[in-house]
């Protein structure tokens, strides 16, 4: 066999396990908390594992991408998932929990569960039947561990509302000293509304998919993020991100990642440093990406 053969062999063998144990490793970090923003197209959907283990899932896409995405990260056979929370009934956010609702055993579901119809709400609706559902109002929160899930809003139940966007759930993720707002579908006058909240935070979902409709210079300054993420989908239909909402977060010094050009996104909070494979660049240690 010449040499070249042998290194070659070699090589393909070290990144084979440099890939498997990468993988293996990120699948079962244990006691950080995990942030994966799915890449699931058009839509929200977004993975949360604490330092504890526990699994809350934020938005589901539409289609089911998501159970292909959620299989890339989570530990082969994993059927449970703690929380699902639906921030509001559009489909790009409710479709993909449809499916999630079917495979997986859930502990619990938040939903804002404002007035709305259509086929696709009513098969969402149909399978919350039979399980402890919660619904969003600020007074309601969760804790796993010493991860707190904080509900900021809707300040109260929602009802009836004209524009489904602003019935959006929003919370903020609170694990040691890191902090993540999610902000759904929320446009300018729920942002108008949370003025005065606490909103500080490292990390922020763009609202919107980085809609001009959101993401007000107000809004950011108080949330005062490093990073933003914007889920969205290449060349959509709806011109996200729109270039006000980059513009604003390139003025406040906000680093921007994408979906349409990063694919799934990670984060690893509570750790300086991360043992993790040279081929898996999409895991980032949070303050060093």
């Amino acid at each position: 066999m010449g040499m070249n053969r042998l290194l070659f062999i070699i090589f393909t063998v070290l990144v084979g396990l440099d890939v498997a144990f990468g993988v293996s490793l990120v699948r079962i970090w244990p006691g950080v908390l995990v942030m994966h923003f799915l890449d699931v197209g058009q839509g929200d959907a977004v993975l949360i594992v604490t330092p504890e283990g526990n699994r809350i899932l934020v938005d589901g896409g539409p289609g089911n991408a998501v159970l292909s995405e959620i299989a890339g990260v989570l530990p082969v056979g994993s059927s449970r998932i703690d929380l699902v929370v639906l921030t509001h009934p559009h489909a790009d956010h409710m479709e993909g929990l449809i499916y999630v609702l079917d495979r997986f055993e859930v502990g619990a579901v938040l939903v804002s569960l404002p007035e709305s119809s259509g086929a696709m709400y009513s098969a969402f609706l149909s399978r919350l039947k039979g399980r402890e559902v919660y619904l969003a109002e600020s007074s309601t929160d969760f804790k796993f561990g010493g991860t707190l899930i904080d509900v900021l809003y809707p300040f109260e139940p929602v009802g009836t509302i004209e524009n489904l966007n602003n019935a959006s759930v929003v919370m903020r993720v609170s694990s040691g000293e890191a902090r993540i707002l999610l902000t759904g579908d929320a446009e300018m006058e729920v942002e108008g509304d949370l003025a005065g909240e606490d909103l500080e935070a490292d990390l922020m979902k763009a609202g919107h998919h980085g809609s001009r409709t959101a993401n007000t210079k107000e809004f950011l300054e108080e949330a005062s993020a490093k990073v933003m993420v914007i889920s969205v989908s290449e060349e959509n239909s709806f011109g996200h991100p729109h270039v006000e909402t980059l513009e604003r977060a390139e003025a406040f010094g906000i680093r921007v990642l994408r979906t349409d050009l990063d694919g799934r996104v990670s984060f690893v909070f509570g750790e300086k440093e991360l043992l993790r494979s040279i081929f898996l660049p999409r895991w980032r240690v949070f303050g060093e990406v």
